[in-house]
């Protein structure tokens, strides 16, 4: 999900389903003074290893500046251990199940007060990209010059241009190499802030800001902007058009809510990934499957979509990185071979971390023929994860003439609870309607924004849509996580 903060801000495109986190700023007493010289201090969060992680990590910070007594690691708000000297690092506990983390370190000196501290995301894919103001530290004094230090999170792939550097809106300059750093005037010692914007290749930016020398301390309280990305079907499953914002009724945890946002939307970019089951039981099916998914992409994809194959029997495997290239992605969908058990829970929740930090409507449309064998990780679990990361899983199962009830019950609550659909053929060859079918849901849609009436941070928080002709059927998320 897409956050921007007074605070902390991160810039980019709005087009997916999208949650924006709007800090408002609440002025309290006066602040303590600082007693080190300003911009003295960083910490600096290192970025564990690429891929999905559970269980035990380990994670360091690198610490800059003289004083500092301790230094306290939280893990999702939560503290977790202090350490009073060198080295910086905890052991984390990220739990069993798969799902977005934020660890946060804070550099304290003897006397209590916070010197420096860096956050960073753990699972949120390897597409991210972001930029963190390291210094100057939010809430703080400063007068006369201050250091402005920021780090930056790239996707896989992509170099980056330049960071810009600004104090309110005025730009005090630009660097393109690490240390990405520089040291700027403050023309004035009343409030202001300061500004990191970094620059792609391809144009998309990430930007950071932190608030200084307002008169007292601050606090921040999260109030949501919710964007839903809603098909209206008819009793053909056929997209719906012609409606308007008065048509729709929207509920939060049964709170009506004011829909302050509505647009038509037919042509948003959109990632999408066929997730291909090639174990052993899908040795007939495959090759009608290669087929279909072929057409799907030449139907689907236009210049500014990517797709991605990800194959799985035992274990995930990415066949072709997101591209726009038909034949690169045919390629990737040629000779597959069928072999080994069924992981779908498994495979499912890598996919969704590779979806993670992508910018756009996403979708992964997984075909399998069977129920998972030998996941680890659970259907609640993926399930969860998907609402974590806004990504929708359309679900096709190739029932073969049987009738698995287990299964096809995991596959229909996957796709409803994520805002996807599922659909069973009992053979490779109806593949085409049901591509054809999704292709139609993930281009027509209507685009619903409201302001959240709840500021309880952390909790799932089901969403209701209705409209108002009972015959309609609304597809959209059932929730999300704030």
């Amino acid at each position: 999900m897409f956050v921007s903060s007074l605070i902390t801000k991160s810039n980019g495109s709005r087009s997916r389903v999208s949650l924006l986190g709007i800090a408002v700023l609440v002025l309290l007493g006066a602040s303590p003074a600082v007693r080190v010289a300003a911009g003295s201090h960083s910490v600096r969060l290192l970025e564990p290893p690429e891929g999905l992680h559970t269980g035990g990590l380990r994670v360091g910070a690198v610490v800059e500046g003289k004083g500092v007594a301790r230094v306290r690691f939280l893990l999702d708000g939560r503290a977790i251990l202090s350490k009073t000297r060198p080295p910086y690092s905890v052991e984390l506990d990220l739990g069993d199940a798969p799902r977005p983390h934020e660890v946060t370190a804070i550099a304290y000196d003897a006397e209590g007060e916070e010197l420096a501290r860096d956050r960073i995301s753990i699972n949120a894919g390897p597409h991210r990209f972001s930029v963190r103001l390291i210094a100057p530290l939010a809430g703080r004094r400063y007068s006369g010059s201050v250091r402005v230090l920021a780090d930056v999170t790239l996707p896989i792939g992509e170099p980056l241009q330049r960071i810009e550097f600004y104090v309110g809106e005025e730009l005090a300059g630009a660097v393109s190499r690490p240390p990405y750093e520089m040291r700027v005037d403050l023309p004035t010692r009343e409030q202001t802030y300061v500004r990191a914007v970094a620059y792609l290749g391809d144009g998309n930016t990430g930007e950071d800001l932190v608030s200084i020398n307002a008169p007292g301390g601050m606090e921040q309280l999260d109030i949501s902007f919710v964007e839903l990305f809603t098909s209206v079907l008819d009793r053909k499953r056929k997209p719906v058009e012609g409606l308007t914002r008065e048509d729709f009724i929207v509920r939060e945890n049964g709170v009506p809510q004011d829909v302050r946002r509505f647009e038509r939307v037919f042509d948003r970019p959109v990632h999408v990934g066929i997730l291909l089951d090639t174990s052993t039981s899908m040795l007939e099916e495959l090759p009608e499957a290669e087929k279909a998914a072929k057409t799907f992409f030449e139907r689907i994809i236009r210049p500014r979509d990517r797709a991605t194959v990800i194959t799985f029997a035992d274990q995930a495997q990415v066949k072709v990185p997101f591209s726009s290239d038909l034949e690169l992605l045919a390629a990737g969908l040629d000779d597959l071979e069928a072999e080994g058990e069924t992981t779908l829970y498994d495979s499912l929740a890598f996919s969704l971390y590779y979806f993670g930090g992508l910018e756009g409507k996403r979708a992964i449309v997984v075909l399998t023929d069977g129920a998972d064998s030998m996941s680890r990780f659970s259907l609640a679990e993926v399930i969860e994860f998907a609402q974590r990361l806004g990504v929708a899983v359309y679900a096709i199962g190739v029932t073969s003439g049987t009738r698995d009830f287990e299964s096809q019950s995991g596959l229909r609550r996957l796709a409803t609870e994520t805002g996807g659909s599922s659909f069973f053929i009992e053979r490779a060859r109806e593949l085409e309607g049901a591509y054809e079918r999704i292709e139609a849901e993930l281009r027509s849609q209507y685009l619903l924004g409201y302001q959240s009436t709840s500021t309880v941070p952390g909790v799932f928080r089901r969403v209701e849509i209705e409209v108002a002709v009972r015959s309609l059927s609304v597809q959209s998320i059932p929730g999300y996580y704030p």
